[in-house]
C-alpha cells in the first residue's frame, strides 16, 4: 500500500512537461500581456454581433470537426483532471498564444514605420496572426501530438474530414487574432480556449493530473 500511495503522488511525465509548459508561458506572458490581462475588454467584443458570430461558428467548425476523428479508447473521464487541464491550459496557454502573436505585432508594424508608415497596424496584425499560426502548428506537432496518447482516427472517412482540420484551426486563430487585434480582447480568447481544452478532455481523455482522482479512487 505504501508503494502505490507512493506511485499516486509523483507526477508522470506528461505532467511535468506541461507543468514546465506553463511555467514557462507564465514568466513570459505575464510581463509581456499584463495590460491586456488587466483590461476587460470582453464588452468591447460583445458589441460587434457579426464578429461574435464569427467566433462562435468557427470555434463550433472546428470542434464538430474534431470530435468526427478524435477518440478515447475507452480511458475513463474524470472531473478533477478535466477541470484542472481544461482550466489551466486554456488560460495559461492562451498566454503563450498571445504572446507569440503580439512580438509578431511589434514586429510587423516596427517595419511598416520604418518602410510603409501607411500599414502601421494592418502589417502588425498580419505578422501577428502568420505568427500565431506557425506557433499553433509547431506547438502541436512537436509536443501535443507526440505527448498525448494517440487519439486521431485513420479510417478513410476520418482522413478526408482531417484534411478540413487545417481550415478550421486557422479560422478559429484568426477569429483569435482578430479579437486581440481590434479590441485587445484577452479574456474572450481564454474563454474560448477553455471550451476548446474542454472539448479535448471530454473526447480525448487523455491521462494527464490523475494524483487526485487516484487517490480518491483508493481511500
Amino acid at each position: 500500500m505504501e508503494f502505490e500511495l507512493t506511485k499516486q503522488r509523483t507526477l508522470s511525465r506528461l505532467d511535468q512537461y506541461i507543468l514546465f509548459y506553463w511555467l514557462i508561458s507564465l514568466l513570459i506572458g505575464i510581463p509581456l500581456l499584463g495590460d491586456w490581462l488587466r483590461s476587460w475588454n470582453v464588452p468591447l467584443t460583445l458589441a460587434n454581433p457579426w464578429f461574435v458570430v464569427f467566433l462562435l461558428v468557427s470555434f463550433a467548425f472546428s470542434q464538430v470537426l474534431y470530435v468526427m476523428v478524435a477518440r478515447h479508447d475507452g480511458r475513463p473521464f474524470l472531473m478533477g483532471p478535466t477541470i484542472i487541464f481544461s482550466i489551466g491550459n486554456g488560460v495559461i496557454e492562451t498566454l503563450a498564444f498571445a504572446t507569440v502573436y503580439r512580438l509578431g505585432d511589434w514586429i510587423g508594424n516596427g517595419l511598416a514605420a520604418l518602410f510603409w508608415p501607411a500599414m502601421v497596424g494592418p502589417l502588425g496584425f498580419a505578422v501577428g496572426f502568420t505568427a500565431f499560426v506557425i506557433y499553433g502548428g509547431v506547438i502541436h506537432g512537436l509536443f501535443w501530438l507526440p505527448y498525448l496518447p494517440p487519439h486521431l482516427d485513420d479510417s478513410p472517412r476520418s482522413m478526408r474530414i482531417r484534411k478540413l482540420r487545417p481550415l478550421a484551426e486557422m479560422a478559429l486563430v484568426l477569429g483569435w487574432s482578430l479579437c486581440l487585434y481590434l479590441y485587445q480582447d484577452i479574456w474572450t480568447v481564454i474563454f474560448i480556449h477553455i471550451l476548446v481544452d474542454l472539448g479535448l478532455m471530454l473526447r480525448v481523455r487523455p491521462p494527464v493530473f490523475l494524483i487526485a482522482s487516484r487517490q480518491s479512487m483508493t481511500e
